[in-house]
């Protein structure tokens, strides 16, 4: 079919617009399958964007990461992290209660729930999180 296309008296310009168009649709493919699509691009631009001090951008990141890959441990606890720094604990404890549940030696979950338990003024429970994490060797 590409033949009879190049040996028709279609115009050149015409030629290189469908070319164009073909090009764009591998790209936009390839885009989609490395970026768009890939969990850790989306949980690095969370870490990059946290570090900067942007945590709504940064929790919006990581909800892709684990809307992309469910059982992404660290994405939810970071989104747990970034929900903190803006005041959300609630939304941040279930962030990570799931990175618990999906694992339950992660440390710095652990700190973490400590910290949000500590701002919604659960002493005990925060407590109980703080030695969970230093007997996984994280808080020393």
């Amino acid at each position: 079919m590409a033949v009879a296309i190049l040996q028709s008296d279609m115009d050149p310009l015409l030629l290189i617009l469908i070319g164009f168009v073909l090009i764009s649709a591998i790209a936009f493919a390839a885009v989609r399958k490395f970026v768009i699509a890939n969990s850790d691009f989306w949980m690095s631009m969370g870490l990059i964007l946290a570090d900067r001090g942007r945590y709504e951008r940064a929790a919006r990141c990581c909800e892709k990461a684990v809307k992309i890959y469910p059982f992404y441990v660290h994405a939810w606890n970071n989104r747990g992290l970034a929900l903190c720094q803006l005041g959300r604990y609630e939304e941040a404890l279930e962030c990570l209660e799931e990175a618990l549940t999906l694992n339950p030696d992660l440390g710095e979950a652990w700190q973490n729930k400590g910290l949000v338990l500590e701002k919604l003024e659960r002493q005990k429970e925060a407590e109980e999180a703080f030695q969970r994490a230093k007997a996984l060797g994280i808080g020393l």
